[in-house]
C-alpha cells in the first residue's frame, strides 16, 4: 500500500517511516484503525455502563477508563471519521480532478441509515418513545431540538458536518489546485468552535448544549480532516509524523490525565476540554496508525479490532439491548453494577450490535456496492463513510465506516446519564 508522493525520495527522513505489516494490508481490513474503533466503542460503553464500582477490583480497574472519561470515545470516533472521510474526498479530487458529493452522500446514507432507522422503528413500535420526540432523530436535528434517545446527538453532528463538507469543499477548491484554502478553512473551524464554546460558557449556556450542538463540536471532525490533508498532500511529512511514536504516546498520556481529572464539565472542561479531547484522539490515532506493535500483541489487538468492526451497530443498540436483557432476567437490574450485571450489559450490547451489522448493514452494503460502486468503476472498492465503520481506511482504497447513535428505553435522567 503506497500513497502517491510529491516529495523526492532523497528528502525522506533517515529513519524509515512506519510501514504497515503485510498481514494488516491483506483483504479489506486495516488492523490498527479497527483497534482505534474498538477503543472508542469500549470507552463509550464504559461511560454508559460503568460509572459506578462493581465491588470487584479487577473488573473496576478494567472499567476505570470508560467510567472516568468514556465520553471522549465520541471524540475519538469524530477524529477517526474526519481522517477517513477526508482521505476519501482529497484522494478522489486528486485522482479525478473533482469530488462526486452526490455519490458520497448516497453511499454514506446507505451505510448508516438502515441500522439507524430500524432502531428508530423498533423504538416506535415498542412504545418507548413517541413519534413527537422521535422525528427529531429521523431528520437528524436532535442535537438542536432535543431527544430522549440522547446519544444520537453525535450522529447529527456528523450528518451536519459532512453535508457542509459536500457543499463547501468544491466551492473552496474550485479555483485553485492547491489545498491550502481548504486547510485554512479547517483551521478556522478549530478556532471558531473553541471561541463559540468560550462565548457559550460566558453566556451561561447549559453544558449539554455545548456538548451536543454542531457549531460547538465541529472542530473534532475538522481536526481529523486536517490530518487527512497532511496524509494525502504531504505524505512524506505524514510518514515522519508516524515515526514519532514516543511523542504521541506521551501526548496521549498527558491528554488522558487531563480528561480523567478535569473532564468536560465546568468552564474549563466545556471549553478547552473538548479541544484536549480531539488533540488526544489525534495523538492516539498517530500512535497506532501503521504501528507494527499493533500486530505483535494479538491478545489485545484482535478482540479490540473485532469489536471495532461492529462498533456502529453496537453503539446504536447497546443501551436498548442491555435494558431489554436485564429487564427480563430474574434477580438482575439494569440500574445495578454487580459483576454479573456488568458482564450481561456488555454481552447483550455486543451480541445485538453484531446481529444488526450482519443482518441489516452488510446485506444493504452488498446491494449498494453492486448498484453504486465507490468510484463509479469498481464494485469491489469500498469508501470510508465515517469513523464508526467496519472496513479499512487511509490509505487502503477498500473501506467501510459509520456514525454514532442509541437506546430502546430512555434513561430516567438523559442529561446526567448519557452526556
Amino acid at each position: 500500500m503506497t500513497s502517491t508522493r510529491t516529495d523526492e525520495p532523497a528528502r525522506r527522513p533517515a529513519r524509515e517511516p512506519a510501514r504497515r505489516p503485510p498481514a494488516a494490508e491483506a483483504g479489506s481490513r486495516v488492523l490498527d484503525l479497527d483497534v482505534v474503533r474498538g477503543v472508542a466503542i469500549v470507552l463509550a460503553l464504559g461511560w454508559h455502563f460503568s460509572r459506578h464500582p462493581s465491588g470487584f477490583p479487577v473488573l473496576d480497574a478494567l472499567q476505570w477508563p470508560g467510567g472516568t472519561f468514556g465520553w471522549a470515545g465520541v471524540d475519538l470516533f469524530f477524529v477517526l471519521s474526519g481522517f477517513l472521510v477526508g482521505s476519501l474526498v482529497l484522494r478522489e479530487r486528486r485522482r479525478t480532478g473533482r469530488f462526486d458529493g452526490r455519490r458520497f452522500t448516497v453511499r454514506r446514507a446507505l451505510k448508516l441509515w438502515p441500522v439507524l432507522y430500524l432502531f428508530l422503528a423498533v423504538q416506535l413500535l415498542a412504545g418507548s418513545v413517541p413519534w413527537d420526540d422521535l422525528w427529531h432523530n429521523a431528520l437528524h436535528v436532535q442535537n438542536y431540538l432535543g431527544t430522549p434517545v440522547v446519544h444520537l446527538w453525535s450522529l447529527a453532528v456528523e450528518e451536519h458536518f459532512y453535508l457542509a463538507l459536500v457543499v463547501l469543499f468544491p466551492l473552496v477548491t474550485r479555483w485553485s489546485r492547491s489545498v491550502r484554502p481548504f486547510a485554512a478553512l479547517l483551521c478556522g473551524v478549530l478556532v471558531a468552535a473553541l471561541a463559540l464554546r468560550v462565548w457559550g460558557t460566558a453566556a451561561g449556556l447549559h453544558e449539554v448544549t455545548l456538548q451536543w450542538r454542531t457549531h460547538f463540536r465541529a472542530d473534532s471532525l475538522a481536526f481529523g480532516v486536517l490530518l487527512a490533508v497532511v496524509a494525502v498532500h504531504r505524505p512524506a511529512t505524514f510518514d515522519r509524523l508516524l515515526t514519532r511514536r514516543r511523542l504521541w504516546a506521551v501526548l496521549t498520556l498527558l491528554g488522558v490525565a487531563w480528561l480523567a481529572t478535569i473532564g468536560k464539565d465546568g468552564a474549563l472542561g466545556s471549553t478547552l476540554g473538548y479541544t484536549v479531547a480531539y488533540l488526544t484522539a489525534g495523538a492516539f490515532l498517530l500512535l497506532l496508525h501503521r504501528a507494527p506493535l499493533v500486530a505483535r500483541v494479538p491478545a489485545v489487538s484482535a478482540p479490540l479490532a473485532a469489536l471495532g468492526r461492529y462498533s456502529y451497530g453496537v453503539y446504536i443498540w447497546h443501551i436498548a439491548a442491555a435494558q431489554f436483557v436485564l429487564g427480563r432476567l430474574p434477580g438482575v437490574e439494569y440500574a445495578s453494577w454487580t459483576p454479573l450485571e456488568q458482564v450481561l450489559k456488555y454481552a447483550a450490547a455486543v451480541a445485538v450490535g453484531i446481529a444488526a451489522t450482519l443482518l441489516v448493514e452488510r446485506p444493504v452494503l452488498r446491494v449498494r456496492d453492486r448498484l453504486l460502486p465507490a468510484d463509479g468503476r469498481r464494485a469491489d472498492t469500498e469508501a470510508p463513510t465515517s469513523g464508526w465503520g467496519d472496513g479499512p481506511a487511509h490509505p487502503v482504497p477498500r473501506h467501510r465506516a459509520e456514525g454514532p447513535a442509541l437506546p430502546l428505553v430512555p434513561e430516567r435522567d438523559p442529561v446526567l446519564a448519557l452526556r
